[in-house]
């Protein structure tokens, strides 16, 4: 369990951390959940004669494929303001999603669980996704404009002046 929940929040905390920094999903971060999310599709594509996914599992994988097909198609001299929408619930969807999938391919006896053990990875993942948001919402409180700048990041609009917190 603890390995599933572990690879969902590598997915989840970033994206979840800049929208409640800049209120935005950066496309690399979406570009690496889809990264994750088509590695564990084609293995599940492996696995298939196993069962190891269900429908709902294909389908939730490709979903992130389905935000890049939108936004080849999307109209870009207006902009397509509502693929940022779709970018949202696309993370905090398959996120979870992926943690429980990831829970089904590697513990062979997944399905002999109790109930709360087998939910506990997602719940764990969404806790830290939330967790991420608020650390990013709340960003001033430990971070300074100048760690933003150090990481090569922009800085966000709330984040206080001082001195870098890793300065050596």
């Amino acid at each position: 369990m603890a390995t599933a929940a572990a690879g969902g929040t590598l997915v989840i905390w970033w994206p979840a951390f800049t929208l409640g920094a800049y209120n935005a999903v950066f496309f690399d971060d979406m570009l690496a959940l889809w990264a994750v999310t088509t590695a564990v599709l084609l293995s599940g594509a492996v696995l298939r004669r196993r069962g190891a996914l269900p429908w709902g599992g294909w389908l939730a994988l490709a979903l992130p494929s389905v935000w890049i097909g939108l936004a080849i198609v999307a109209p870009r001299a207006d902009g397509f303001h509502y693929l940022h929408y779709f970018e949202v619930v696309l993370t905090l969807v398959c996120a979870p999603m992926l943690t429980w999938l990831l829970s089904r391919l590697f513990l062979p006896d997944y399905s002999a669980l109790p109930v709360h053990a087998r939910l506990g990875a997602v719940a764990v993942t969404l806790v830290a996704g939330l967790l991420a948001f608020l650390l990013g919402k709340f960003n001033f409180l430990f971070l300074s404009c100048a760690d933003f700048d150090m990481s090569g990041n922009n800085t966000p609009a709330h984040c206080s002046h001082g001195r870098p917190l890793n300065r050596v």
